[in-house]
């Protein structure tokens, strides 16, 4: 089936191209979301038309996304959870007594000591829900988090605002009291 893209997208073109695509891809992805429209006669003569009004609604999302950008730059996120009480005890890995011909000797390795461990998790749903809560209204599939947060602290989080603006929030995730 062939359509006109009215916005970017992934890996298939620019606002104002004509692609060839999979029947149900266009019918149900593109279409209803308003990424493309039928490349019907009519709209291929009007193309430059449909080019200018897809670079406009481009260019408006984009300038909304960067405004939120720099709203989101300011924005700081507490969470509570419940946490482990102390992190667990160094144990240091020793050598033993006297090096042998079978094991040579192994030099002593401190344990570094982890950080508190979280009884549950932070996922990008909670993320979503604290940003709704400030009147920031953001999807939970913008926000890029790799996995769940699971540690007490600061935590850089991405979030995917347009397919050229990446916002960054910080989340800081304290214990229960």
């Amino acid at each position: 089936m062939k359509v006109i893209l009215m916005q970017k997208v992934e890996r298939l073109g620019e606002p104002g191209q004509q692609v060839d695509v999979a029947d149900g891809y266009a019918r149900n992805f593109l279409l209803p979301k308003q990424l493309a429209v039928l490349a019907t006669p009519g709209r291929l003569r009007s193309l430059a038309q449909l080019t200018a009004q897809a670079r406009n609604l481009e260019d408006r999302l984009k300038q909304e996304a960067t405004a939120l950008a720099e709203r989101l730059a300011a924005v700081q996120i507490t969470l509570t959870r419940r946490a482990t009480e102390d992190a667990p005890a160094e144990v240091p890995v020793t050598a033993p007594a006297a090096a042998t011909e079978d094991a040579p000797a192994e030099a002593a390795v401190p344990a570094t000591p982890a950080a508190p461990k979280l009884f549950g998790s932070v996922t990008s749903q909670d993320l979503s829900d604290a940003l709704a809560a400030q009147g920031l209204s953001i999807e939970k599939k913008k926000i890029l988090l790799p996995e769940p947060i699971k540690t007490l602290g600061v935590h850089r989080v991405p979030i995917r605002l347009h397919a050229e603006v990446l916002a960054e929030l910080a989340v800081t995730v304290d214990r229960e009291a």
